[in-house]
C-alpha cells in the first residue's frame, strides 16, 4: 500500500510518532515539506508546466490528489504569488489532507477533537504499522543498500533532505542516512533520480522558506 501513498501522506506517515501519534519534528517544517510535495504530484502527474521560467499549471482537470488539486487551485486563483508564497499559503490545507488520507486509508488513527481547525488538540497513533515498516524498508534499500530509486522514491528522499528531515527517514539504531547517497540522490547524479527542473525549483524554493524560517 505504500508505494499507493501519495509523497505527502509518505512524509507524515514517516514524521509521526508512531505511539503517541504526534509529530517527532517540528509541525511547520513537516507542513512545507507536504506542501512541497503537492507541488511535485503536479508535475508528476503532468500538470505542472515551465513557462517563460514560472511554473504554471497546465491541464483543465482536476487532480486525483487532494493536495494536489488545492495547491493547483491556489497557483491558477493567485498567478502572481512567487513559489515560495505558494508553499507558505498551502502548507495547513496539505498537512490536513495528508493527515485525512492516512486516515481514510487506514493507517492512522485520529484522536481528540479538534478546535476552530487547530491541530495541536489532535493525535494520529499509526495503525498500519507492518505500512510503515515497508516504506522505512524501501528507504533503507536505497540509502543503506545502494539500491537505485524509482522517481517517486527520489522525489521523497529529495524534499525530506531539504526540509531538513534527514532523522525520519531510517529508525533502526544508529541508523543515518549517508550524505553521499542523499547527495548523490538530490542532486540529480542518480540515474534513476533524474529530476526535472519544475522539482529542482520546487525544493529551492523550499529551502529558502525554511532557512528564512528559522527552523
Amino acid at each position: 500500500m505504500t508505494e499507493d501513498l501519495t509523497i505527502g501522506e509518505q512524509i507524515v506517515l514517516l514524521a509521526l510518532d508512531e505511539e503517541t501519534g504526534t509529530l517527532r519534528e517540528a509541525p511547520l517544517r513537516v507542513a512545507l515539506a507536504v506542501s512541497a510535495a503537492a507541488l511535485l504530484e503536479l508535475s508528476f502527474s503532468g500538470y505542472l508546466a515551465e513557462r517563460d521560467g514560472a511554473l504554471v499549471v497546465d491541464g483543465a482537470s482536476t487532480p486525483v490528489d487532494p493536495a494536489a488539486a488545492a495547491m493547483a487551485e491556489h497557483m491558477q486563483n493567485h498567478p502572481e504569488e512567487t513559489l515560495r508564497e505558494w508553499l507558505l499559503a498551502v502548507r495547513e490545507q496539505a498537512l490536513d489532507m495528508a493527515y485525512r488520507g492516512l486516515s481514510e486509508k487506514g493507517l492512522v488513527r485520529e484522536q481528540g477533537r479538534r478546535v476552530l481547525s487547530a491541530f495541536g488538540s489532535v493525535k494520529y497513533p499509526v495503525t498500519g504499522l507492518s505500512e510503515l515498516v515497508a516504506l522505512r524498508g524501501r528507504l533503507a534499500a536505497v540509502l543503506a543498500q545502494g539500491q537505485d530509486p524509482g522517481e517517486r522514491s527520489a522525489a521523497l528522499i529529495t524534499v525530506l533532505h531539504h526540509a531538513g528531515l534527514q532523522a525520519v527517514m531510517l529508525q533502526g539504531p544508529g541508523e543515518e542516512a549517508p550524505e553521499y547517497r542523499l547527495t548523490a540522490i538530490t542532486e540529480g547524479q542518480d540515474t534513476a533520480a533524474a529530476l526535472g527542473d519544475a522539482i529542482r525549483t520546487t525544493v529551492a524554493a523550499l529551502t529558502a522558506v525554511i532557512a528564512s524560517s528559522a527552523l
